[in-house]
């Protein structure tokens, strides 16, 4: 039986020999295979050499060794509650797009909302060197020594710069484009009390109703209650299930503004289980603009949350102050695109919701 060859792998070459072979100094090789300022002042044909030559003898670069000449590693930490969840995965979109502009490496450390482990991971990965942390949607339970920005809906810390969807305005918004459509009678689904968005986006509704002269009558305003857990309803059927207490209060109404798309969806149900059309009886505007807004029937009308965006700037901040020093901001808060489809009409095409009661 013939003897099996064995593989050898080839060891990389290191910085001295790759210098001797170039006839080089050490600190000229240096200099231009990690990028440094300096290097520029190196003629390019010079600079061509040697990038050539690393990549014929496999040259890279020591990280720790380039790390303690320079205290810098260009890597920051991406903490998150979960990287399948579509919210904070479209944050990470914009996040990583400006990392990958900048030239920054980054982790991404899932913490499943365990309060151990949002605890734990900033000491652990300042153990590699990390130069910043950018917090999607966590809570900020210790300073954790290098600058920190947060994104998303995790609470305000004093100190700490914090990037969020204006919730405010996009109630507001939501509440204009409806009376510019010629609204006057308004039922509104509001979040869970214990969402600090779902009070934002109905008090932007309610300050928009002031300025337009519009009262909102208390009969047709309802509030989620579920927290979607395994033994309560969906947000789908809360909003169906709301949807039907509206009908039942017998007060006229024309137009609906949901705490957000799937709540709408099932309110949708409920009217179209009553007799009634959208929009053409009722016009309904949702909120976040999922992925299937544009293909429900009729497609939805909603506020689109710019979750790309906000991680964008959020990670542009951050590069700003570890690059440049600049000042850490306090907060920014960035407007919701309304996104127009066929769930809203004018008031001339709609008509007040008929007395009939909804079928079951």
């Amino acid at each position: 039986m013939p003897e099996e060859k064995k593989q050898v792998v080839k060891k990389p070459i290191s910085q001295k020999a790759l210098a001797e072979h170039l006839k080089l100094s050490p600190s000229t090789v240096s200099l231009v295979m990690n990028d440094a300022p300096r290097a520029k002042l190196i003629p390019e044909a010079t600079r061509k050499r040697i990038i050539d030559a690393a990549a014929k003898f496999d040259y890279r670069p020591d990280f720790y060794a380039k790390y303690l000449y320079s205290k810098r590693s260009f890597t920051a930490a991406v903490v998150l509650p979960e990287i399948r969840d579509p919210y904070a995965s479209t944050i990470l979109s914009g996040i990583d797009r400006k990392l990958t502009q900048e030239k920054y490496l980054y982790f991404t450390a899932n913490h499943y909302n365990q309060e151990e482990l949002i605890r734990e991971y900033p000491r652990r990965l300042l153990e590699r060197a990390v130069e910043g942390f950018l917090l999607i949607n966590t809570k900020l339970v210790a300073d954790p020594g290098r600058p920190t920005v947060m994104v998303g809906s995790a609470p305000k810390v004093e100190g700490v710069p914090r990037f969020a969807l204006n919730n405010h305005r996009g109630g507001a918004h939501a509440m204009e484009y409806l009376a510019g459509l010629g609204h006057r009678r308004f039922a509104v689904i509001k979040g869970h009390p214990w969402r600090a968005t779902a009070s934002q986006r109905f008090q932007g509704i309610r300050d928009s109703a002031k300025e337009h002269g519009i009262v909102l009558d208390e009969r047709l305003v309802k509030e989620l209650h579920s927290g979607n857990l395994p033994h309560e309803v969906s947000m789908p059927e809360e909003g169906y299930r709301c949807a039907l207490a509206l009908l039942a209060a017998k007060v006229p109404f024309t137009a609906l503004i949901t705490f957000n798309d799937v709540t709408a969806i099932g309110a949708i149900r409920a009217f179209r289980e009553a007799g009634l059309r959208v929009p053409e009886d009722i016009s309904v505007v949702g909120f976040d603009d999922i992925e299937s807004a544009g293909y429900l029937t009729p497609s939805l009308t909603t506020l689109r949350q710019p979750l790309a965006q906000m991680g964008e700037l959020a990670a542009e901040h951050l590069i700003g102050i570890i690059d440049r020093g600049e000042p850490p901001l306090s907060e920014v808060l960035v407007d919701p695109a309304l996104i127009e489809r066929e769930s809203t009409a004018a008031l001339g095409k709609s008509k007040v919701i008929p007395k009939k009661g909804p079928r079951h």
